[in-house]
């Protein structure tokens, strides 16, 4: 292999496998996550109100912050999959993603769902911080390589 370790080759694709269903599971079914008040994120939008230095923390914010969230270890598990020199992928696989997440509850679940400009964007820039994230980790943690009979090789940890 050009840029990735032979050790870790299936780990992150298996990861990103799961991690891609998980993200389906939230945001492709025709329920949302409850919000009422008497959820957990209610609970929590209430704690957040109750106190000065977290007050600014509505619900608006608070699913913005959550949309990126949910991104980042699917931009860093692409981009190590991909490796270091097709790293950007993870953030054009992510952007993708988002763009046929919101392009399926724009079309098929109209009546529960609701397809924003916002998610797109703060999805994209999720998974963009994740890729940027899983370059950097490629980079400072490098293979480490031993010559034998005039090739580099990896050595195994």
């Amino acid at each position: 292999m050009t840029d990735r370790d032979q050790r870790t080759i299936g780990a992150p694709l298996a990861l990103l496998v799961l991690y891609t269903l998980f993200i389906a599971a939230i945001t492709m079914t025709p329920q949302q996550l409850g919000t009422g008040p008497d959820t957990l994120i209610g609970h929590a939008l209430d704690l957040f109100a109750a106190h000065r230095e977290t007050s600014w923390l509505t619900y608006e914010r608070v699913e913005k912050l959550g949309n990126v969230a949910m991104f980042i270890p699917f931009g860093f598990l692409a981009a190590l999959h991909f490796g270091r020199r097709r790293w950007w992928l993870g953030f054009a696989v992510g952007a993708s993603l988002s763009a046929a997440i919101e392009i399926f509850q724009g079309t098929v679940l109209t009546q529960t769902r609701f397809a924003t400009l916002s998610d797109l964007v703060t999805n994209t820039l999720g998974a963009g911080l994740g890729a940027l994230f899983g370059l950097s980790a490629m980079v400072m943690w490098q293979p480490r390589r031993a010559k034998r009979g005039g090739r580099r090789e990896l050595v195994a940890a």
